[in-house]
């Protein structure tokens, strides 16, 4: 059982769209904070999906993941993951680019001396403050809280991992190690990050 859990859990890590959300996390302003809320309603929904199909739903749990696993074999949805990843990476690539931008405009220099050219920030078109990395870098933290519930279970990997911990028989106990052993190994990409920023701040 451990083995199969560790492999599918691994499967997931690598989903394009939890990548993606992470990077652009990374790219806002108060990077931490975002990535800590963004992990903590990815277990949240994670782990809440865990404890309803392991004790309220495992009579039916099997057919669920027959149902689900038969909807995601359809063309269209692997294009649709990949794509919700690049969008989230374009989208950070977008904001770590202005904010390296700075424009070069004319300052008097106090005491009469000669005019110098010094960086000041670019101002922001209109435009910009009202698009997405605007409306982004200006959101409220529970959006990262949002992004992390609806990014949470990777259906396919998810699924099979709670069908082989039914199907083993082991303790209540042991089930539940092993959905949160998946869920922790599965949530890497956001995890990595968030201990490199909390480790200078647990020093």
């Amino acid at each position: 059982m451990w083995t199969t859990v560790l492999v599918l859990a691994l499967m997931a890590a690598t989903e394009p769209q939890r990548i993606g959300i992470t990077a652009l996390l990374v790219a806002l302003p108060r990077p931490m904070r975002n990535l800590l809320v963004y992990w903590l309603g990815l277990m949240t929904s994670g782990f809440g999906v865990a404890l309803v199909a392991l004790f309220l739903l495992r009579d039916s749990m099997l057919s669920v993941v027959r149902a689900v696993t038969s909807a995601l074999e359809n063309p269209v949805v692997p294009p649709i993951q990949v794509a919700v990843g690049v969008l989230a990476l374009s989208t950070a690539a977008m904001l770590a680019v202005r904010s390296s931008v700075r424009q070069a405009v004319p300052a008097e220099v106090p005491a009469g001396g000669p005019a110098t050219m010094v960086l000041q920030p670019e101002k922001p078109a209109m435009m910009s403050r009202l698009g997405m990395p605007g409306l982004l870098e200006r959101g409220p933290v529970w959006m990262s809280y949002l992004a992390g519930l609806g990014t949470s279970t990777p259906p396919v990997e998810y699924g099979g991992a709670i069908a082989v911990i039914l199907a083993a028989g082991a303790a209540a106990g042991t089930q539940v190690s092993a959905a949160l052993t998946f869920l922790l190994v599965a949530f890497a990409s956001a995890e990595v990050p968030l201990v490199a920023y909390l480790g200078p701040v647990m020093n």
